[in-house]
């Protein structure tokens, strides 16, 4: 019952102090977020070692924003404990599951309003491999990021895809499997590398080993915390799921392509647990990438391999259809209903974010991303969270000469030369200079 009140208490609080209403799912994250705090605390050192926990963020597009465990909040925050404090989500311009400045303070930070989280504890765990990034860009400089330009590159060569798919198989053999073949599963994963590095070439090869050498730590945290507090069958079995069986699923081309290292590199970190005690902080002060870590500290030898005739013939033939994918995903945007927006900068935004693992290159001057894109220049913002929108580019991903995607037209204002829009999908706020109406489409020159 003081647990009810007190909830009810900062219900009340809560409306009369910031202005905004709560649903019921943002007061049960609410009292949940205490509870993974202690979690976090309790479990830190025995995950990783000297593992320094910065502050965390949930929230909900166009909902309240919980701020915790922050030096610095911005004065405008409801003090709720401590050290929690609420915040309209839009006041933080937070997206996605990622890490972000706040107040000069980088901050993990995750959306629970989405519908696909079977447990707090998978919404929870996804925070925690967030807060070992901010550990990772905060204290260990000499850790290798990828470059997620990069992935849009990456060559979709069915032969790498065969000898990839096997190379995936052998690692959870190798987690999972007879411990007499673990040695012979081991040359097998350094001769696959081996082999897929003349195909493929130093720097995407160099791109997959940044990935596991950043990701692969951060995922391997994720796991831990949902081995240790997930109790129920369905927890279980998102767990295989997540972790495991997503690894040896077949994909082909770049689908899925940098989430595979996320989980590659997280069982290198759990072979590596199984052997040999504190390796996490040898491994960070090596200032190796994991991969090569790894094989530093399992001495491998390169071997003739198997015959892959299966995997190679499978591979040729869906890697070449999700080649001619690209073309027809772009079809499937031009098609899409509402009003067309095509906005044109003068001068090339600051790109402040996009989600690597959901941006696709149709071609050397054309993404299509699904899941996030964020620019901005002084004032002026664009945002988007889950909707299609195709960037123009220059070269490279972070160099944008235009963005076209589909909106109400209702949604759409111009107020003293201003370009105005903010649904639970896009928000914007720019100045513009020209805008041109044709047909369905308005075309609107930025400054």
């Amino acid at each position: 019952m003081r647990i009810l009140a007190f909830s009810i208490f900062i219900f009340c609080n809560i409306l009369s102090g910031v202005g905004q209403i709560l649903e019921p799912i943002d007061s049960a994250y609410l009292n949940t977020f205490g509870d993974f705090s202690r979690n976090v605390n309790n479990i830190k050192d025995k995950v990783w070692s000297g593992m320094e926990v910065g502050p965390s963020c949930i929230f909900r597009l166009n909902g309240p924003a919980f701020l915790m465990n922050h030096p610095q909040p911005a004065a405008n925050g409801k003090l709720l404990s401590d050290s929690t404090f609420m915040f309209k989500q839009a006041e933080l311009a937070l997206m996605g599951t990622s890490q972000t400045e706040i107040n000069h303070h980088l901050t993990a930070h995750n959306n629970y309003g989405q519908s696909f989280y079977v447990s707090e504890n998978q919404f929870y765990a996804e925070l925690f491999h967030e807060l070992h990034h901010v550990y990772q860009r905060t204290y260990i400089k000499k850790l290798q990021f990828d470059n997620p330009a990069e992935l849009l590159t990456y060559p979709e060569d069915y032969r790498n895809d065969a000898i990839k798919q096997y190379e995936n198989e052998l690692l959870l053999e190798m987690l999972s499997g007879p411990p007499a073949q673990f040695e012979e599963n081991l040359n097998k994963f350094f001769s696959c590398r081996v082999l897929r590095k003349e195909i493929i070439g130093d720097k995407y090869l160099n791109y997959e080993k940044r990935v596991e050498s950043a990701e692969g730590p951060a995922t391997y945290c994720e796991y831990m915390y949902m081995k240790e507090f997930s109790s129920t069958v369905k927890e279980q079995e998102y767990i295989n799921k997540r972790f495991f069986y997503s690894l040896i699923e077949p994909t082909y081309g770049r689908v899925g392509l940098r989430n595979k290292h996320l989980l590659t590199g997280m069982i290198q970190c759990l072979l590596l647990t199984r052997s040999f005690s504190n390796w996490q902080t040898d491994y960070y002060n090596s200032g190796l990438m994991l991969n090569d870590y790894f094989f530093s500290k399992f001495k491998a030898q390169q071997i003739k391999l198997p015959t892959m005739a299966y995997y190679e013939a499978k591979a040729k033939y869906f890697t070449s259809l999700e080649k001619a994918k690209h073309n027809e995903n772009l079809e499937a945007f031009n098609n899409e209903s509402g009003l067309k927006i095509t906005l044109v900068f003068n001068d090339f935004p600051e790109f402040k974010g996009f989600d690597p693992m959901h941006a696709e290159a149709v071609n050397d001057s054309l993404i299509l991303h699904s899941t996030l894109l964020k620019l901005g220049k002084g004032s002026n913002h664009f945002s988007m969270a889950n909707q299609q929108t195709v960037t123009q580019i220059k070269g490279q991903v972070w160099f944008v000469k235009s963005v076209t995607f589909f909106i109400p037209e209702s949604a759409v204002k111009f107020n003293n030369n201003i370009l105005v829009s903010n649904t639970e999908n896009v928000n914007i706020s720019w100045r513009y200079v020209k805008q041109v109406k044709k047909g369905n489409e308005y075309i609107i020159t930025l400054e």
